[in-house]
């Protein structure tokens, strides 16, 4: 009984291995000169799907930022609302919820676009016009949201999280490979040690 149960933990913990691979480390590092990963789940077709998913999501976040649900105020009030501001904003917890997924959302899309057409022509156009929206986002979010600082710095450290988490992917998994290059080199491992020791008998 005892044996049998291995097997299956091993198995379960290769399942967990292979979707946390799939899930967070990229399949290929384009700018980075990885080609190594080309296959069925790096087609174009994929490829297309995903680009198509991240543009609807830009364009979605893009417009529930420049136009917040419940519009904004058309004249100022001496009860403290001012035109241009949002209605939303007086509701001041759910409407800062709503601006932090928002952006997150805005943010990752964007960031996807970037990945997915590097290296491909016009990719400067791109890069353009993705931070030029990203300019127009944020301009339009701070003038229907109330000037509070702190929430303002909030959203923008919300805003670099996709690129701050990508790039800790990327430089923790182009360190592992480093390594595993090294110690191929240098013959470490036990195939290397093995042979070491066959070496010194002889």
């Amino acid at each position: 009984m005892a044996a049998n149960a291995h097997p299956e933990s091993d198995s379960g913990t290769r399942s967990w291995k292979i979707f946390l691979k799939n899930f967070i480390i990229p399949t290929s590092m384009p700018w980075l000169g990885d080609e190594s990963n080309k296959g069925p789940t790096n087609d174009a077709n994929t490829r297309n799907l995903i680009l198509v998913a991240a543009a609807l999501i830009a364009a979605v976040t893009f417009q529930a930022g420049v136009t917040p649900p419940g519009g904004v105020w058309q004249d100022d009030d001496k009860a403290g609302h001012v035109a241009g501001i949002s209605i939303f904003s007086s509701r001041r917890v759910p409407y800062y919820f709503f601006l932090i997924c928002n952006t997150l959302a805005f943010s990752s899309s964007t960031f996807l676009l970037l990945s997915l057409t590097f290296g491909y022509p016009f990719f400067l156009e791109v890069l353009v016009a993705t931070f030029a929206m990203a300019g127009t986002y944020a301009a339009a979010i701070f003038c229907v949201t109330p000037y509070e600082p702190k929430w303002f710095r909030l959203i923008s450290m919300v805003a670099a999280v996709p690129y701050i988490l990508r790039g800790l992917v990327y430089y923790f998994s182009l360190g592992a490979k480093i390594k595993a290059k090294g110690g191929a080199r240098r013959g470490v491992g036990p195939q290397g040690s093995e042979q070491k020791k066959i070496t010194i008998h002889m």
